[in-house]
């Protein structure tokens, strides 16, 4: 049963690499979404606001005045209730005519206007926002003065009517005792004594004063304590809309990266790619730089760049496993899908082995699209289809390589204790077209990889991908070890999980993976090669 990989949860490290590598997106966020914000800013309409405040008093005249008990409204909604009378139609009309306005509607005053109670106090603010700073300043401030006028007239509607009717009541009490005999019987108050006509006389003027008194009481109510005496420019105001828009930009580049990062199935590192599969990474082969000619090897070309000592790196993780007797006799070199190095990394590790004195073969068996042939220039020569065929003998088809002058001259001792250099020697696929699936299946091929590990220490087989087709299943079971050779941001996570079951499926013994496709820096920096390449041109000067 196939076991699942762990998932590792993500930790601040991990957060910090997603957004380095989309710094460039969470960059340009920041950068437009700023401009753009302080561009649409510079292009808005300039308004000035200017505002005014009144004062509302909680005391109840009435209550003070006639003894009754005083209810206690909620602050909040007595306050918003005040702000929403003071938007009516009847004030913005009142305001417009005492400012001498007539340019603007009671509609569009209240657009451009606002009450509000502001909180925890027993005030009311009157906003006035308008291009004219001036014009807005006298409107505030006749606002804020013709609702106090408006609520007056409101409160002491009722006091004054009630007060109007008890004076006219005494007026005609007065004029009916002045005219006693004639209007006698006309009215009630006529048939009572003198006393009590007095008690009544005293109790409507007492009563008409108290109406008087709440009315002046009402009156001072709501009071206009601050007029507006300046106008403040509100709009565009270009450095708010600067910092707004950094922290909305790096908000939404930071968004957008994760989002991005959701959306790519690539592994990040090595490490990842390692974890997934369950194999041990052998080396990290740096991509090829631009100066580099196409198709050769850095081997032979380059041998004192970086990309050589990461083979060379490669080479030493071979002969640690080779003395645990894992990385011995036929090892072959496949990877999960075209184009992810893998014969260009088995030539050079080929002719890396060989420079440190060991001898051999380098095989390819990539027979549907073999590479071998041409990054060596021996397309068209016999090979391992004539060799399997029994067309020619495998010395007639192997092809020695010379080392150059990456050769290091570490001679090995052999079974006589004589010492020796190293040799490469190359089988490229053949001349002989043939069913590759039933080809690498058959005896005779075993029987060849058997004859060239007798001659050679160590046969680097190029083997075809893993996936898509089952060549290279087929021969793992001909082989003694597997290595795989995966190019970082390449190979997506889908494709590692049919190849972690795939690689199960393989009797060789998997020896780990390379990854290529790097960048330089990431394999050792660029002091060792660049400083090791400069040394040898100031001794060659």
């Amino acid at each position: 049963m196939e076991s699942q990989p762990t998932i590792r949860s993500k930790t601040f490290r991990d957060y910090l690499a997603i957004l380095e590598r989309q710094k460039w997106l969470v960059l340009i966020a920041v950068v437009l979404v700023p401009v753009l914000a302080v561009t649409l800013s510079m292009r808005q309409q300039r308004l000035y606001e200017s505002s005014a405040q009144v004062l509302i008093s909680r005391q109840n005249p009435a209550a003070v005045l006639f003894g009754t008990q005083e209810t206690s409204p909620q602050v909040e909604r007595a306050a918003q209730t005040e702000a929403d009378v003071a938007r009516v139609s009847a004030v913005a009309t009142r305001t417009l005519k005492a400012a001498g306005v007539r340019t603007m509607t009671p509609s569009e005053f209240l657009a451009a206007s606002d009450a509000s109670a502001k909180t925890n106090t027993d005030l009311l603010e009157f906003l006035v926002t308008l291009p004219d700073p001036k014009l807005a300043v006298r409107l505030a401030t006749a606002y804020a003065r013709q609702y106090t006028l408006y609520r007056r007239e409101l409160d002491t509607a009722a006091l004054d009517g009630a007060r109007a009717a008890i004076e006219r009541r005494l007026e005609g009490l007065k004029g009916a005792v002045r005219r006693r005999g004639s209007l006698r019987g006309s009215d009630s108050a006529l048939a009572l004594d003198a006393d009590s006509r007095s008690a009544l006389l005293a109790s409507l003027v007492e009563k008409a004063e108290q109406l008087r008194a709440a009315s002046a009481l009402l009156a001072s109510k709501f009071i206009l304590i601050k007029p507006a005496t300046e106008a403040k420019n509100v709009r565009p105001r270009p450095v708010r809309s600067g910092v707004l828009g950094v922290v909305l930009g790096l908000a939404l580049g930071v968004g957008l990266a994760f989002f991005r990062e959701a959306l790519d199935t690539r592994p990040r590192s090595g490490l990842e790619i390692g974890a997934e599969l369950g194999l041990p990474l052998l080396a990290r082969l740096p991509a090829p730089s631009r100066s580099f000619r196409k198709g050769g090897l850095v081997m032979l070309d380059e041998p004192r760049g970086i990309g050589a000592e990461a083979f060379r790196v490669l080479r030493v993780n071979l002969d640690l496993l080779a003395r645990t007797r894992e990385g011995g006799g036929a090892v072959m070199l496949t990877s999960a899908l075209e184009g992810e190095g893998k014969s260009t990394t088995a030539a050079n590790l080929a002719v890396g082995l060989a420079q440190s004195g060991r001898r051999v073969i380098l095989a390819d068996l990539d027979l549907r699209r073999p590479g071998v042939g041409r990054l060596f220039n021996l397309n068209g020569r016999a090979g391992l289809t004539d060799v399997v065929l029994a067309h020619v003998r495998p010395e007639t088809a192997l092809t020695p390589i010379p080392l150059g002058d990456g050769q290091e001259h570490v001679g090995r001792a052999d079974h006589n204790g004589r010492q020796r250099d190293g040799t490469l020697e190359v089988l490229t696929a053949g001349s002989i077209p043939v069913e590759a699936g039933d080809f690498v299946s058959s005896e005779a091929l075993a029987e060849t990889l058997a004859a060239l590990r007798e001659r050679a220490d160590i046969v680097i087989v190029d083997a075809p991908p893993l996936l898509g087709v089952g060549d290279a299943m087929a021969l793992s079971a001909r082989v003694d070890g597997l290595i795989l050779v995966t190019r970082l941001h390449v190979i997506r996570r889908q494709v590692i999980n049919e190849l972690r079951a795939v690689l199960r499926a393989c009797p060789a013994t998997k020896l780990g993976f390379v990854l290529t496709g790097t960048d330089q820096k990431a394999v050792y920096g660029e002091g060792y090669g660049q400083g090791y390449a400069q040394m040898e041109k100031e001794l060659a000067a």
